[in-house]
């Protein structure tokens, strides 16, 4: 208790990785933790009512489920106090460590103490810049040294992933060797014959989903695998899957590592290295498939390639701004050679790739009938906008618009500063009956609670209104309505508008696909919003 305020503390404990690694028993570096931060606070008269603990989780980042569970119980009112042995076992990444401490817990009226570097946000530190500084110095160290081991480990053939590859495990002999694993390596097999079979991958996924062959991460029981429900929990086996057991050396027994890597320490982003840039050493390991084989799928692969995806999908005028309105994924164009010509269909990402497994469905529409809808759509638009800003009343127009829109914000804005005054009075007029006895302690904790929330909430409210008002400055406005003015007039221009400039007047296209399609089109400027919905209710 720091003057009338009850402190109910959260004792926050984590152990890294790195520590595990060096040797320390993690049970008694946890129960170290534990006991400082307990007998601290006995000593200092702060009660701990939760106790939070991250094992074998790195101070780089702040996906840890007891961190989570704790500021969930930050928001919910349940501690009001953070308790650390140090800084460094809140975090080490600088920039996100500062902002807890010196942004999040501040809002949140949440004291926080990290005992051995002798830091308290109800007195602060005016070295804690330099603490957090010397804790990240030491996660960059550290990752550092991780990755140039584990470069040396896969330049030798060591293996060093999570999981072996589909069709191998690991050797219980030495963890860092590959033995096949003959369950997995009869598909791997399978796989490779049915190419060879003259079989494509699109069918080679139905056969694969069909006969209820567990997909890779099913299989080997990986955390991801746990949470597939689709095909009796088999899950569908992708394209993109197949493709990569075709394509990859590991099967004719050579190591390839090195495929991905974080751009920086605190990244948690991949970044797909090329294929020249990879690690390989050569027979490592047992292969599954000869290298002759291994050489005709992949001449097999070579010739049934197409031309680019990117190049044949950028022709179409659409492309990009299409989106299932069943499921959100992207909407894809097929081409088809017909007798009478070419013919052009949507249809759902998703659906393609999971077919009757996906809940959703081929949201086939005719693409060209489509785009000739839109462009017809964008003409009338564009025509009734330069109608309604002729140039003769452009700005006075222009301002009218603008102003009915500050208008409403500013009304909003006295209602909700009404309400917050509102509710200030009620709770200094309950802290008064308090003082004057005349409600109780708890009832007035607990009306008081109620209406703190909903000024909370009221606040957050006028901050938004306030928001929106900054942006809503006549400049800004000046700017977007020129702006929307000089994409339309370009548009209009054209006698075939080009992709980019379709881009600039339309962010989305959502097509539901039911008893009836539904195609809404969703506008990147609020003068076109507004004026294509007077022509939906006209």
């Amino acid at each position: 208790m720091v003057g009338n305020k009850i402190y109910k503390c959260g004792n926050y404990l984590r152990l890294s990785k790195e520590d595990i690694r060096h040797g320390k028993d993690e049970s008694s570096s946890i129960e170290s933790q534990r006991l400082i931060n307990s007998s601290f606070a006995k000593y200092n008269g702060l009660n701990i009512v939760r106790e939070y603990v991250d094992d074998g989780f790195s101070g780089g980042n702040f996906n840890r489920p007891g961190f989570e569970r704790m500021i969930k119980d930050i928001e919910n009112g349940v501690i009001n106090c953070v308790i650390t042995k140090d800084l460094s076992r809140l975090g080490r990444e600088m920039y996100k460590t500062g902002q807890y401490i010196e942004e999040y817990f501040l809002e949140h009226d949440v004291r926080y103490i990290a005992i051995n570097d002798s830091y308290d946000s109800n007195v602060g530190d005016s070295m804690l810049g330099i603490r957090l500084g010397v804790n990240d110095l030491y996660l960059r160290e550290v990752s550092k040294k991780v990755k140039t081991s584990f470069r040396i480990k896969q330049e030798k053939g060591d293996y060093i992933g999570s999981f072996a590859c589909y069709g191998y495990k690991k050797d219980p002999a030495n963890h860092h060797h590959l033995i096949i694993d003959e369950e997995a390596a009869k598909v791997v097999r399978m796989i490779y014959k049915m190419v060879l079979d003259g079989l494509g991958i699109t069918r080679i996924c139905k056969k694969l989903t069909d006969s209820k062959i567990p997909i890779p991460i099913v299989y080997k029981k990986e955390y991801r695998g746990l949470l597939v429900t689709e095909n009796e929990g088999y899950g569908v086996w992708k394209h993109s899957t197949v493709k990569n057991i075709l394509t990859s050396q590991m099967y004719i027994g050579n190591m390839v590592q090195h495929t991905y890597e974080k751009p920086s320490h605190t990244s948690k982003k991949l970044k797909k290295i090329d294929c020249t840039n990879q690690i390989i050493v050569k027979n490592t390991h047992e292969a599954i498939i000869s290298e002759e084989e291994y050489q005709e799928v992949q001449k097999i692969l070579n010739s049934k390639s197409r031309v680019s995806s990117v190049k044949k999908y950028d022709k179409y005028l659409l492309s990009g701004l299409l989106i299932c309105g069943n499921c959100g994924h992207n909407l894809g164009i097929s081409e088809r050679q017909r007798k009478k010509g070419v013919s052009r269909y949507t249809y759902c990402n998703l659906y393609q790739r999971k077919g009757k497994y996906s809940n959703c469905t081929p949201n086939r529409i005719n693409y060209n009938y489509l785009e000739e809808d839109i462009l017809l759509f964008l003409k009338e638009l564009g025509g009734k906008f330069l109608k309604k800003y002729d140039s003769s009343k452009l700005v006075e127009d222009a301002i009218y618009y603008f102003n009915r829109g500050v208008e409403k914000l500013n009304n909003d804005l006295v209602n909700v500063s009404k309400k917050i005054d509102k509710k200030y009075k009620v709770l200094s007029s309950l802290y008064n009956d308090k003082l004057d006895n005349v409600i109780s302690v708890d009832i007035y904790k607990k009306l008081s609670k109620e209406h703190e929330e909903e000024l909370k909430l009221l606040q957050e409210e006028k901050q938004k209104i306030e928001e929106k008002l900054k942006l809503y400055s006549s400049d800004t406005y000046e700017k977007e309505f020129c702006k929307c003015r000089k994409v339309v007039e370009e548009f209009m221009s054209l006698k075939n508008p080009s992709k980019s400039v379709i881009k600039k007047l339309i962010s989305r296209i959502v097509i539901s696909d039911g008893e009836k399609k539904n195609v809404k089109v969703y506008l990147r400027f609020r003068n076109l919003t507004e004026i294509a919905k007077d022509m939906v209710q006209a």
